[in-house]
C-alpha cells in the first residue's frame, strides 16, 4: 500500500513538473510577442505620468520629454529625438495637427518600435497633453518650412536685434510687416502658446497649406524657430 502511494505521489510530482515545464515553454515562446510599456522601467519617464493643472506649451513639453526619449534610446540601443512639429499635412485650407514628433531609426514592427508605440498608446496617444507620433527610419514628416520664410527674410527691421521668446514677441516684431504685404493676404496674426503664432489669410487653400510650418528668425542670441499655424478666411482663429 505504501509503495503504491509513493508511486502515485511520484507520478503526480512528475506530472506537475511536466506541466510547469510546458507552461514555462509556452511563456518563453510567447515572450517575443508580449508588448511592454517602453517607459515603465525608466526613471526619466516618470514625468510623463504627472498630472498638472497648467498645460505645457509644445516646446516646453518637447524639452521635458527629451530625457525620457534619451533613456529609451539608450535602453534599446537606438537613435531617437523629440521635436515639435506637424503630425499631419494641412488639407483644404486647414492646418495639420501639431504635436510631438519622435524621430527614430527604428524599423516598423521591431520590438523597440512596438513597445514605444505601446507606451504612447497607453497614455492615450499623448505625452504631457500633446499628441505624439513615432516616426520610423523610413518615414518623413510633413514639410516643415513655411513659405512665409521668404516674406520674413524681406522684412525691413531696425538694426537692433530683439529677443524673441514667444509668439507674442514675434507678432510685435514681424506682425505689421506680414499683414501689410498684399501678396500674403494675411488678415490677422495672433500669438499662440510658446513659440507659435496663428495666421488668418484670404489666400487660396494651396497658399494657406504652404504657410503652415516653421519660420526661422534671428533672436539676437541665435536663430529661433517659430511655428506658424495658418487658417483660411472662413475660420475664426482659436
Amino acid at each position: 500500500m505504501k509503495k503504491t502511494l509513493l508511486v502515485l505521489v511520484a507520478l503526480a510530482a512528475a506530472t506537475t513538473l511536466r506541466a510547469q515545464s510546458f507552461e514555462t515553454q509556452i511563456v518563453d515562446s510567447l515572450r517575443p510577442f508580449i508588448v511592454e510599456d517602453a517607459f515603465s522601467d525608466l526613471g526619466a519617464c516618470g514625468v510623463l505620468d504627472i498630472k498638472t493643472i497648467r498645460p505645457f506649451a509644445l516646446e516646453e513639453a518637447a524639452d521635458l520629454v527629451k530625457p525620457c526619449i534619451d533613456a529609451f534610446a539608450q535602453k534599446y540601443d537606438a537613435k531617437a529625438l523629440t521635436e515639435p512639429g506637424f503630425l499631419s499635412a494641412p488639407q483644404s485650407g486647414l492646418p495639420g495637427k501639431t504635436g510631438l514628433l519622435i524621430k527614430t531609426d527604428l524599423t516598423a514592427g521591431s520590438r523597440a518600435h512596438r513597445e514605444l508605440v505601446a507606451a504612447i498608446s497607453r497614455r492615450e496617444g499623448r505625452l504631457l497633453g500633446h499628441l505624439a507620433k513615432v516616426m520610423t527610419k523610413d518615414e518623413t514628416a510633413p514639410a516643415s518650412i513655411s513659405t512665409l520664410q521668404h516674406a520674413i527674410d524681406g522684412c525691413m527691421l531696425l538694426t537692433v536685434v530683439r529677443d524673441i521668446r514667444s509668439g507674442e514677441d514675434f507678432v510685435k516684431i514681424y506682425g505689421k510687416c506680414l499683414t501689410r504685404n498684399p501678396d500674403l493676404k494675411i488678415q490677422e496674426i495672433r500669438a499662440a502658446e510658446g513659440l507659435a503664432v496663428t495666421v488668418k489669410t484670404a489666400a487660396s487653400n494651396a497658399q494657406v497649406e504652404a504657410y503652415n510650418g516653421f519660420v526661422t528668425v534671428n533672436a539676437g542670441k541665435g536663430e529661433v524657430k517659430v511655428m506658424v499655424v495658418a487658417y483660411g478666411s472662413q475660420v475664426f482663429l482659436p
